[in-house]
């Protein structure tokens, strides 16, 4: 948020980065049929760990389009947000609304203490002009400790103490976790002392300053730790800007280094422990041509509302792995990572259909923030071995959501470099045993026996703006097993759907003056595809 940025200290930099190329040669039969089984965890349970930060209540910035915001959390996946709570404003609190409407949950900042109101306030607006259920957690005062005020450790915890009795007293909010103040330097938290006594939860900002993701992550941890020992804890505030001329002590990474590390990023804090990692922040806020201040440059999208390569890389992530549903018990698969370097990490997944998602990656550099320039990263050539012989996609969730590499197999090479790789592992059904005599000549396939999938997205041909309307074209999806059954075009609550032979739509009763994009869906008896975007167009009065 805006603020002044801490500078990180520097982790050197010494392996690097380049493109994969063609990593995976023939694949090999041969594998052990002693392999240790591993524990999976629940795929979705990453999705739950992932939030983003946000600023509704910022009207000169494009946040103050909410149905643009909540349209672009939905394409990413994320399902929860960080924002300030501002009160007297009942235009961010509709924007609030309108972002929960898409299943996504809000932990709020409440206040800070030089305002005139006080946290029951704060808690009173809470509980009387926002639903039930679309907060989810309230949080104490942001970076107290960059206030230059020389009391600042009192107001910070008299403002902690005053919002834990106010949301406790109040049954709307009584069960919310209210979360610790973090702060924006680490040796602050031994000045602080003891914050656990009104806090449910611990609180951090743990920014890695240009380099990998856990640069600095254990010192940040331990001195949060020292101070709220024995709670779960949330980091609040962590990302990659992309000020590449700054002279800021924060230094910067290029557009594509964030989005090769945002995804282990996210893989590092959940592997370490953390309830949640929210990046900062979903939208770049203001313009800076010139590339000279981070607090421009921190979104996943750019100020016109392109995606980043970070914002791509998240959503693919996001995407293998969301699996929403009742909890079940994950099970365990035998598989081991035959000549994993010992920079490298492993995550085994499993979604409640019984598929598995292996998550390689290496802790290595591929960008040298200090120097500016570009690290070559020298791959690492690894096997996957499977006891049994089963379906592998590979996905490389930087380059997108389209595998690389599909296999029927027990043993697979890759190469490991600085991105995530994700392989899907579904079981191949065992044939039927049948006393039948074979048949001179086989029988066709049988279509109903192939899995059918929902389709893939319509591919966006022309976008045409009337008044107070939008007219979009597209081409025929694969329909991956189904026959297509219609198509839908919508934003936000407007939507028109037409037949399975219409190539062509118009959504009418837009808002005349605003720039938007409008989404289009196409429908099979499995369900609905991924939307496909348009371009943003500005509608005609």
């Amino acid at each position: 948020m805006r603020r002044r940025i801490s500078v990180v200290p520097l982790l050197a930099a010494s392996v690097a980065f380049a493109a994969l190329g063609t990593p995976w040669g023939p694949l090999p039969t041969a594998v052990a049929d002693d392999i240790a089984p591993v524990r999976a965890v629940v795929a979705d349970s990453l999705v739950e760990s992932y939030g983003v930060g946000i600023h509704l209540g910022f009207w000169d910035t494009p946040y103050a389009d909410a149905e643009v915001v909540a349209e672009a959390l939905h394409e990413l996946g994320v399902r929860h947000v960080r924002d300030d709570l501002f009160l007297n404003n009942p235009r961010q609190y509709a924007a609030i609304r309108t972002v929960a409407a898409k299943g996504i949950r809000f932990n709020l900042i409440m206040g800070r203490p030089t305002d005139s109101a006080t946290p029951a306030d704060y808690v009173r607006t809470v509980a009387g002009q926002l639903p039930r259920g679309v907060v989810e957690s309230l949080e104490g005062v942001n970076e107290w400790d960059l206030s230059d005020r020389s009391d600042w450790v009192a107001e910070m915890k008299d403002w902690q103490g005053q919002l834990r009795a106010a949301a406790a007293a109040d049954p709307a909010t009584a069960d919310l976790p209210v979360l610790a103040p973090a702060l924006a330097f680490r040796w602050n938290y031994e000045v602080a002392g003891d914050l656990s006594r009104d806090a449910d939860e611990a609180n951090g900002h743990m920014y890695p300053g240009g380099y990998p993701p856990l640069n600095e992550v254990a010192r940040i941890t331990t001195a949060i730790r020292e101070s709220i020992p024995g709670k779960p804890l949330v980091t609040t505030e962590a990302g990659y800007h992309n000020a590449l001329n700054t002279r800021h002590g924060h230094l910067p990474v290029p557009e594509d280094v964030a989005g090769l590390y945002l995804p282990r990023l996210l893989l590092d804090h959940f592997m370490r422990g953390v309830k949640r990692v929210y990046t900062y922040e979903l939208i770049d806020e203001f313009e800076d041509p010139a590339l000279t201040n981070p607090e421009a440059h921190f979104g996943l999208l750019r100020r016109d509302l392109g995606p980043k390569p970070a914002y791509t890389a998240m959503r693919a992530l996001l995407s293998l792995l969301s699996d929403p549903g009742p909890s079940f018990p994950p099970e365990s698969l035998a598989l081991e990572v035959d000549g994993l370097p010992a920079d490298g990490r492993q995550l085994l997944t499993q979604k409640r259909n019984g598929q598995f998602v292996l998550l390689l990656w290496r802790d290595v550099s591929v960008y040298d923030p200090r120097e500016r320039r570009r690290l070559v990263v020298s791959p690492s050539s690894v096997t996957l071995r499977l006891t049994e012989t089963s379906r592998l996609d590979v996905y490389r969730p930087t380059a997108g959501t389209t595998p690389v590499l599909q296999a029927e197999a027990r043993s697979l090479p890759l190469q490991l470099d600085g991105e995530v790789t994700a392989i899907t592992i579904d079981s191949v059904p065992a044939l039927a045993p049948t006393n039948e005599a074979p048949a001179s000549a086989p029988a066709p396939a049988d279509p109903a026996a192939v899995p059918a999938r929902v389709p893939s997205r319509p591919a966006v041909v022309s976008t045409s703006v009337g008044r107070r309307g939008v007219t979009v074209a597209w081409r025929k999806p694969d329909p991956h097993g189904r026959r297509i059954l219609g198509y839908r075009l919508s934003r936000g609550t407007r939507v028109v759907n037409v037949g399975p032979r219409a190539r062509r739509a118009t959504l009418r009763g837009l808002p005349g003056g605003k720039r938007l994009r409008v989404a289009v869906r196409a429908r099979n008896a499995v369900g609905w595809s991924r939307p496909t975007f348009t371009r943003y167009v500005t509608i005609r009065r």
